[in-house]
């Protein structure tokens, strides 16, 4: 984990908007799915401070610095460290008192599935607890999003799994383009349950995916790619041959087989 933290750790401020400017092996990721962009100041104080409260350097119950020591610390002005902190509370990381200042929230109240929010945990060190809830909750999403893709999905849905299955094979060896593909196999077959919310909670999964290319050694990641497809074909071999049951055992085969390497529990 440390290449993470080496590679994302806060500056010390001197009242330099650019020291905001951190480099993160997750910016693609957030580019492409974050609910807040990395770009201009707003948006890298937004991430800046959000990493920060969720590494624990603000701890739960402890009070930001006020304005005016943020303008001084950051160099920025007091209409973004306002907009920021909106930002912030509609996480749930925190809650704006008058006469009192930001308090950070217990993280019970965080929004953890929220991409952003996620991306922090990873940044700043995920810890033990966290990846394996999300380990527990991918056991019980996953399997019956693909028995219903079986079930429910259209003929043109399940092709989008095909295509997307066809993708990972053609680009094993390519850490980016095989994790596109990987997330659109799954986001395929969650679309084909037809359920709105099934549809939402693949933003879980896609930091899930992108966290094991980041952090993986880049043999790993291709070890992984290779030994990962016989599984991804036996779910999509249920899937268009429409067997529920099959689906899901194939499904939780395809978990059972993840050895995500230090994520692993």
């Amino acid at each position: 984990m440390a290449e993470i933290l080496d590679t994302v750790a806060p500056t010390l401020m001197s009242g330099d908007p650019k020291s905001l400017i951190v480099q993160s092996p997750f910016d693609d990721f957030v580019r492409k799915y974050g609910t807040t962009q990395r770009r201009g100041i707003f948006g890298y104080f937004v991430h800046n401070l959000g990493r920060r409260i969720v590494g624990g350097e603000f701890p739960q119950g402890s009070t930001l610095p006020n304005e005016p020591e943020l303008v001084v610390q950051y160099g920025i002005s007091r209409t973004v460290i306002r907009e920021a902190m909106k930002c912030l509370a509609g996480k749930g990381l925190v809650e704006i008192k008058t006469r009192i200042g930001t308090r950070v929230r217990d993280r019970s109240f965080w929004h953890h599935m929220d991409t952003d929010v996620m991306v922090w945990h990873y940044e700043s060190g995920p810890s033990v607890e966290l990846m394996r809830s999300i380990k527990d909750l991918r056991r019980v999403l996953e399997p019956e999003a693909t028995a219903r893709a079986a079930s429910r999905g259209t003929e043109a849905e399940i092709a989008r799994v095909a295509t997307a299955y066809d993708a990972m094979v053609n680009s094993v060896g390519d850490h980016n383009a095989n994790a596109d593909a990987d997330l659109s196999f799954h986001t395929a077959i969650f679309a084909a349950t037809h359920n709105m919310i099934y549809e939402q909670l693949i933003d879980l999964i896609a930091v899930a995916i992108y966290a094991n290319r980041t952090v993986s050694a880049p043999a790993e990641v291709v070890e992984g790619q290779k030994r990962s497809l016989p599984y991804h074909k036996d779910v999509l071999d249920a899937i268009m041959a429409r067997e529920p049951e099959a689906a899901a055992r194939a499904s939780h085969r395809l978990l059972d087989s993840w050895r995500v390497n230090r994520y692993d529990f």
